[in-house]
């Protein structure tokens, strides 16, 4: 590891050290196209903060990461999700949606980036963030809080929603504030199958229940609530929960209760503020973002981490191309390709999830009854393979 450099040269920068950001190098260097010694990666992260909450990673793209990665992961370690079952308030059923190959896979976060694996002994990180930056015709400059310049070719900014460098750079985007807010946790529910995920839709709050194979009878549930419930009432958040799920799944005779695991980590509770952030030109000089800096979407379909897996791939090609014709990583021209590669598969999930969350949090009693009729209609056609396409990314 390296500290304290004042002056370094590198082809390529990656900043961020969660999921997207160690992903992105994971891709670059097991490809085995790039001089490992010309990489680097500013990573802050706390490395003795476990995020327990989970991934959805859809079929298409797990298949990849195990084919392209180090990413020799046990089947104990992650749920494979065939069926996909979305709720509504008075259905009569839900629509159901199978797959023979699977929808995808469900998978703890802090499972994930243990098992996202390449050799940190010859990369180049820093541990300290950055805090302001600039560039010339040749390189961008990251100044960081320890002193360091770094000096790359292309920096490839993974840094989160709030992405520091989106905003150093002022690179422009949309911001919507949702009037939600996204809580989540784990409950336990014995005879939930582990092979199905469940999306409920209901007045003022939509839940997607998720099932943790390795982790007997727990499921994780992520709750997107009204605001003006949360400012209107003081909420225990599991008990909220809890009663919601019992009396909407008593017909089925699933019965939710809080987490009986001794670790703390399945009792914790997380919540955060939900707002759409839609960045149509994601890049500027040398600096290109990824991940949620570069689209940040309601979790509706848990397509969130598949669009940042997608970015790192086609991330990649363009650089290989590009070095393939002794092309310069950082012109504008590379990276306006990538962004077009980009551009429809980012913009039609970020509209889709959007849709149906100002579709379902508006509608009355009459819509309601409108939706349950479709529904009704659509399981019995082929206009739920819509639906699939969003599911499985393809």
């Amino acid at each position: 590891m390296i500290k304290n450099e004042h002056k370094k040269h590198y082809d390529i920068t990656i900043v961020g050290g969660g999921l997207a950001g160690r992903l992105m190098l994971a891709v670059i260097i097991n490809c085995g196209a790039f001089d490992e010694k010309k990489l680097c990666w500013i990573n802050t992260d706390n490395e003795n903060f476990r995020d327990v909450r989970v991934s959805f990673i859809n079929y298409k793209n797990f298949i990849k990461m195990k084919k392209n990665i180090l990413f020799n992961i046990s089947s104990k370690d992650y749920s494979v999700i065939d069926k996909i079952e979305l709720h509504n308030t008075n259905e009569k059923y839900p629509l159901k949606l199978h797959d023979l190959n699977n929808h995808g896979i469900i998978i703890r976060n802090d499972i994930l980036k243990k098992n996202i694996k390449f050799s940190e002994k010859k990369v180049n990180i820093y541990k300290s963030k950055v805090i302001s930056t600039r560039f010339d015709a040749f390189k961008r400059y990251l100044f960081l809080n320890d002193g360091t310049e770094i000096k790359s070719a292309l920096v490839i900014s993974a840094d989160g929603n709030l992405s520091p460098l989106r905003e150093l750079c002022k690179i422009k985007y949309f911001n919507n504030k949702l009037d939600h807010t996204i809580i989540t946790g784990y409950l336990e529910c014995k005879n939930f199958e582990n092979s199905t995920a469940k999306q409920i839709f209901l007045k003022d709050n939509f839940i997607g229940l998720l099932p943790l194979k390795n982790e007997k009878n727990l499921i994780n549930f992520v709750w997107s609530v009204d605001n003006k419930i949360l400012n209107t009432n003081r909420i225990d958040y599991h008990n909220q929960i809890i009663q919601m799920l019992n009396k909407f799944f008593f017909k089925d005779k699933l019965i939710f209760n809080l987490p009986r695991s001794k670790e703390d980590k399945f009792k914790r509770v997380q919540t955060y503020p939900i707002n759409v952030k839609f960045v149509n030109k994601p890049f500027k000089e040398r600096i290109i973002l990824i991940g949620d800096a570069a689209h940040t979407i309601h979790p509706l379909a848990g397509q969130g981490f598949n669009l940042s897996i997608e970015d790192c791939f086609d991330m990649v090609k363009c650089l290989k191309n590009a070095k393939f014709v002794g092309r310069d990583f950082g012109t504008l021209s590379l990276l306006k390709t990538y962004n077009n590669m980009r551009k429809t598969r980012k913009n039609f999930i970020t509209l889709a999830t959007t849709l149906i969350f100002y579709v379902f949090s508006k509608k009355n009693d009459q819509l309601n009854d409108i939706i349950n009729f479709n529904i009704e209609k659509i399981e019995k056609t082929s206009l739920k393979d819509i639906f699939k396409f969003l599911a499985k990314g393809y």
